[in-house]
């Protein structure tokens, strides 16, 4: 009975570790770079510029994803005089890319302390990237960039997939846009 009930607990032990294996290979990358010259707070409106690799449906998915992740914000989508351009691009190949330590983006808006330094790291991104990058409209700078890879890994035939890679990339961007309270809003939506 001893021998059963160990063959037994080493069977599900075993298991586990296969089924968390598995799941690990599916995990997707987020991570975000911002530029210390910027005043996040003056933002209040975004337009598209086009999406750099448009294959299917996909650039339209993730156009969506993102116009949802930036209404949530408050910024209002526009053709006249936007504040904010958006760009996104979808990235088949592995990518070196280079990107920067940096304190959380809320923090840094918050306090602007101006000792913080850009810390490089080189990343190898793996196959299926998608960049999404915030441009000053009036200076043509990125401001902010958020980026996931692996984003083909386990893809299911769902299109929350590829909305939740786009929410994660924006849990990265905390922010509001100029005179946005989004207290005001889920108080609106609740009654």
């Amino acid at each position: 009975m001893l021998m059963l009930r160990s063959i037994f607990t080493y069977a599900a032990l075993l298991l586990v570790i296969i089924i968390a294996g598995c799941s690990s290979g599916r995990k997707v990358f987020v991570e975000h770079d911002y530029s210390y010259e910027t005043n996040f707070k003056d933002y209040s409106s975004y337009t598209f510029l086009e999406c750099e690799r448009d294959t299917n449906n996909l650039c339209t998915e993730i156009y969506e994803a993102i116009r949802r992740q930036m209404q949530v914000r408050g910024y209002k989508l526009t053709a006249e005089k936007p504040t904010l351009l958006v760009n996104y691009g979808i990235f088949y190949d592995n990518l070196r890319y280079q990107g920067y330590m940096q304190p959380v983006i809320k923090n840094w808006v918050d306090t602007e302390n101006d000792g913080f330094r850009y810390e490089p790291i080189k990343y190898a991104l793996d196959k299926g990237t998608l960049i999404v990058s915030l441009i000053d409209a009036e200076s043509d700078q990125v401001v902010w960039r958020g980026y996931a890879s692996g984003i083909f890994k386990g893809v299911e035939t769902s299109n929350n997939h590829y909305r939740s890679v786009v929410r994660r990339i924006f849990d990265q961007y905390p922010l509001f846009a100029k005179g946005y309270d989004p207290r005001r809003y889920s108080e609106a939506v609740g009654r």
